[in-house]
């Protein structure tokens, strides 16, 4: 018996010491969209206990850890439906969080000590962003009950009547901001389009019920503002208003309070929200600034002394991605969920005095056989340097593989170098895959997202180009070569395709836009706003030219390549009648196509049962054109 014990042991051992992971999961379609996910990261007001929003049971629920890593427990064991937005009372006996129950979204106030949560809240509107009271008396959030997204304030407690803070702060389709209160309680500071619908200002609103007051004029307001605990200053990221939307790479305002004096500070980093995703935090300090920041993929916590010398310094030094933090009250320690090319996510903190993180959780998806990407650059057709990432298969002696250009989405944000199922799956699956960071990416300096500036999908476009020409100058590639992405992704697939399809041998662009202008025309308040930005201010009737030049509808004529088109039919930030105005163009030059559409999707291709039937799709789609090589073209239309 006890030799037996010993040689499982061994066993044990060499597995480690090689490298594998016993418990690690097969990588399939579906088991991409069970990944673990971690969000909302929240300290507790004394310090000791984090909160967060996993999916670790099944789907996202709020968790409760403690800083010295016990094993995290369920704030409502019993509760039914989904959990998010987690956020502490001012003397942490309670959180309040948005509980989804039978597709009706309300506010709850659950108890850390296990007691049944309470709802506060019960109206069908959808709601957002809720907020403390410094004085622990009220929790203002976000509503869109009469059609516009409105602040509300109700009394932390059961069975309040909410009270409407504000009138048509924001368009119904506007999601991004949050309410922030001021340290006593009176006053709130928030962004809004009121004054001008293509510009996004602070305003503060006085809660005695006089007049709201907008206090910018000049720059754009990137996410929520943030006021110190001593009442001094509202920070803000922002840029400039006429200049163009460097998302990911925004610059810190501070609004002094209460001259209203605007000052932006001088530092050669920048902000990087994820899209307002991510908000910058104030220390304990009142002059302390952390905020996250993408250099060349990777993102890291930084931090800045407002009234120093403009000098921000790294907190963190870490691989991977930033998804989320949170700064302890007495500003010892930071929270946060970092992700990494091979693993999804864990919660961890580190010491604002310095160090290294300490993991608390280890609920990551660990998946067999992913492993980092080679960090590469390629040459684009202007001579500028693209920065890519390239995911190799298992790569056997003197066998050659097919090639995909994998395009993200946002535009101006960035791949970045965090967990990424799909081209890891694709990997398995024998393919080159070459992820891009064409100019106008966020994390390679201002200048090179100026390069895409008035230029999208149009000299963009030769970026995607390029990534072929690099691809098959690979001694391991077989030459033939597919391009994909969603969103932005879709968009310049469709560029590349546009510029010299001769390229590419298969094309799947998933909810893009391909004609400007009537994006312009049915898309949401958002996407309206990004999308004359991009045109350098221009609306289309303004400068018909730039938006003909980087609209690919008008130069489908040009394209060989087999089209794989997916898109949701609720979708308005890539509206969905442009896939269907891309249909009619692909027909009336006889180009070969499928078309598929998913009634029950908004942007993205997200519920689960979809998310498989789409990349199923896109699969074959790519075996067909690339691994098979007797496969020859047939025309196919048609909408699922």
């Amino acid at each position: 018996m006890r030799k037996k014990y010993c040689a499982v042991a061994v066993a044990l051992v060499v597995l480690v010491l090689h490298g594998s992971n016993a418990l690690a999961e097969a990588l399939t379609l579906e088991s991409i969209t069970k990944v673990s996910r971690m969000s909302d990261v929240a300290v507790s007001p004394d310090g000791k206990q984090i909160a967060f929003v996993s999916n670790h049971s099944g789907q996202p629920k709020i968790w409760l850890t403690t800083v010295d890593g016990q094993e995290p427990k369920l704030l409502n064991a019993s509760a039914t439906g989904t959990e998010n937005s987690p956020q502490w009372s001012p003397d942490g006996k309670q959180i309040a969080y948005l509980g989804s129950v039978q597709g009706q979204t309300d506010i709850y106030l659950g108890s850390p000590g296990g007691a049944s949560p309470s709802q506060i809240t019960n109206d069908k509107s959808a709601k957002h962003a809720i907020r403390w009271s410094p004085d622990g008396k009220q929790i203002a959030y976000i509503s869109n009950r009469d059609k516009y997204q409105d602040i509300y304030a109700v009394a932390a407690s059961a069975n309040q009547t909410p009270r409407k803070l504000t009138d048509q702060a924001n368009e119904w389709d506007e999601l991004r901001w949050a309410p922030a209160w001021s340290p006593d309680s009176k006053e709130i500071a928030y962004v809004s389009s009121k004054g001008d619908y293509f510009a996004d200002d602070l305003w503060l609103l006085k809660l005695d019920g006089s007049a709201p007051e907008k206090l910018t004029s000049t720059i754009t307001v990137m996410t929520d503002p943030q006021w110190s605990a001593d009442g001094k200053y509202i920070a803000m990221n922002a840029v400039e208003r006429n200049e163009f939307w460097f998302d990911d790479a925004s610059d810190i305002y501070l609004m002094d309070m209460p001259s209203r004096k605007l000052h932006k500070l001088a530092m050669d980093q920048f902000v990087t929200d994820l899209n307002g995703g991510i908000h910058m935090d104030w220390g304990p300090d009142n002059r302390t600034l952390y905020f996250r920041y993408n250099v060349h993929g990777d993102s890291n916590i930084w931090a800045i002394n407002v009234e120093g010398n403009g000098v921000a310094t790294q907190v963190t030094n870490g691989r991977g991605v930033v998804h989320a933090l949170s700064i302890s009250p007495k500003g010892d320690f930071i929270a946060l969920v970092r992700a990494t090319q091979t693993d999804p996510g864990d919660l961890s903190i580190i010491p604002t005095i310095g160090g290294e993180e300490k993991q608390l959780t280890h609920w990551a998806t660990q998946f067999d056989g992913v492993q980092d990407p080679v960090r590469v650059g390629y040459r684009s057709k202007d001579g500028l340097f693209i920065p890519a990432y390239l995911y190799k298969p298992a790569m056997k002696d003197g066998v050659k593989y097919p090639a995909l250009v994998s395009v993200h989405g946002g535009g101006n944000n960035a791949f970045a170098d965090g967990f990424h199922g799909l081209e890891q799956y694709l990997a398995q699956k024998g393919y080159i895959v070459l992820a891009i960071e064409y100019r106008g990416s966020s994390g390679y300096g201002r200048q090179f997202q100026l390069e895409s500036w008035g230029k999208w999908a149009s000299e963009q476009g030769w970026d995607a180009v390029a990534a072929s020409d690099y691809l098959r100058s690979l001694n391991y590639c077989t030459g033939k070569v597919g391009i994909y992405g969603g969103s932005y992704g879709g968009i310049m697939t469709m560029a590349a395709l546009t510029r010299d399809s001769s390229k590419f041998q298969a094309a799947a662009p998933f909810y893009g836009i391909y004609d400007w202008a009537n994006a312009y025309k049915d898309g949401d308040r958002l996407m309206r706003f990004w999308v004359v930005m991009g045109m350098k201010g221009f609306k289309p009737e303004e400068n018909p030219e730039i938006y003909h030049m980087n609209s690919t509808i008008n130069f489908v004529d040009q394209i060989t390549t087999p089209i794989l088109l997916e898109h949701g039919q609720l979708d308005r930030r890539a509206p969905f009648p442009q896939s269907k105005e891309l249909v009619e163009a692909l027909e009336k030059y006889h180009k070969t196509y499928e078309y598929f559409t998913f009634p029950d999707e908004q942007h993205g291709i997200r519920k689960p049962a979809n998310y498989i039937v789409a990349y199923t799709r896109m699969e074959k789609w790519f075996d067909k054109y690339l691994k098979d090589v007797s496969a020859t073209a047939s025309s196919a239309g048609g909408a699922q």
